[in-house]
């Protein structure tokens, strides 16, 4: 039988136990149906020897590495390891997020023959690592209805990913290979973190993306580019060269052009002005901008599944001397 899915693990300078618990949660799997590509960012120590031997001893051969020599950043890294891998669709991981349970590819493998999604996300459980592995509050998107299969709403998809803040975490989320490199190829150069602001591109673009509701994987909180408060400066940075890039390539569409005068409000307007652009575009008292800062996000996950992860790699000490030193 042909080989659906590559799972993607993108790292810079990974921390080896986390690395380890990660390529646990591949251990732990119920089938072998499946390939790894193990992607690195030119990190000083890649593990690549310590990783692949890992897996093999748990009967998962089927792995290739990419390596990048110089530090392009994760939107190269994943471009550059979709560009190796030899499966229709690729799932995207980090060391310290982990596929949610042992039946997650199994499951996901009968989702891509019965429904062969371009892109498709599920549910997370977000966890916080320390002082230790507990579940915690957290999920995106906020808004989940849109990407209902029954009642598709691709404008209120791109308003919610493109005005609203509303995005997808990266986490886990399933790519059409082919969609991905193409993305990440006109991201390149524009963008350099945010590998999952692809999606975005999608919703111009008007790809479906498809939303399950299982829960796939665990999600780091406050440990990634994206969740400590230095990070999430990097990363609006970022979407402001993404809308940037989109501006270039879709100047005529009307969430795209309202999502660049909102986001370039040039501070050297007046205040008034400035002011009168953003009330405009994105209303602070619009009734979904009232949920969304109400909303407390749900604790997803049992924490025996979460453990489990953690026994199968063996303690931290356990897992970094497998692993080697970090430098």
């Amino acid at each position: 039988m042909e080989t659906l899915l590559t799972v993607l693990v993108a790292q810079y300078r990974p921390d080896a136990a986390a690395l380890r618990r990660t390529l646990a949660s591949l251990a732990l799997q119920d089938t072998r149906d499946f390939a790894v590509l193990l992607a690195d960012d030119a990190s000083p120590q890649d593990y690549f020897a310590q990783s692949t031997a890992y897996l093999a001893a748990q009967g998962i051969t089927a792995v290739g590495t990419a390596r990048l020599a110089q530090n392009g950043g994760t939107v190269r890294n994943v471009l550059n390891a979709a560009q190796q891998a030899a499966t229709r669709w690729v799932l995207t991981l980090s060391p310290g997020d982990y596929l949610y349970d042992a039946g997650t590819l199994s499951w996901w493998l009968g989702r891509l023959r019965a429904d062969a999604p371009r892109v498709a996300f599920a549910r997370q459980a977000y966890y916080t690592p320390q002082p230790a592995p507990t579940p915690a509050p957290g999920e995106t998107p906020f808004d989940r209805t849109p990407y209902d299969p029954a009642r598709y709403d691709a404008a209120r998809i791109k308003r919610n990913l493109l005005l609203f803040d509303d995005g997808i975490s990266g986490c886990g989320m399933v790519y059409e290979r082919a969609l991905l490199i193409q993305a990440l190829q006109a991201m390149a150069g524009h963008v350099r973190l945010a590998e999952d602001f692809a999606v975005r591109l999608f919703a111009v673009q008007g790809v479906p993306i498809r939303r399950y509701d299982r829960l796939t994987s665990w999600y780091e909180y406050g440990g990634g580019v994206s969740t400590d408060a230095a990070a999430r400066q990097r990363m609006a940075a970022e979407w402001r060269a993404m809308v940037q890039l989109l501006r270039t390539l879709y100047p005529q569409d009307a969430a795209v052009r309202k999502a660049y005068a909102y986001f370039f409000n040039d501070r050297h307007k007046s205040r008034l002005v400035r002011g009168l652009i953003g009330r405009c575009i994105v209303p602070q008292n619009h009734p979904f901008k009232k949920a969304q800062r109400a909303w407390q996000p749900p604790v997803n996950g049992d924490a025996a599944a979460l453990r489990a992860i953690y026994e199968a790699a063996g303690d931290t000490l356990q897992a970094q001397a497998a692993c080697g030193p970090q430098k």
